[in-house]
């Protein structure tokens, strides 16, 4: 049975998750403004040896 309470809890979790969304994706903080540096590292594991 969907109640009032329902609806509510839907609408606080719909309105809440859009909101981590958009905050998440705008700002300084954002991945795409600042990308993470990845070390490239020369290996010396080569699978044509085995």
């Amino acid at each position: 049975m969907f109640t009032a309470y329902h609806a509510i809890m839907f609408a606080i979790l719909l309105i809440g998750g859009a909101g981590v969304i958009l905050q998440a994706s705008s700002g300084d903080k954002s991945l795409a403004n600042n990308p993470i540096p990845v070390k490239a590292t020369e290996s010396k594991f080569d699978l044509n040896t085995y």
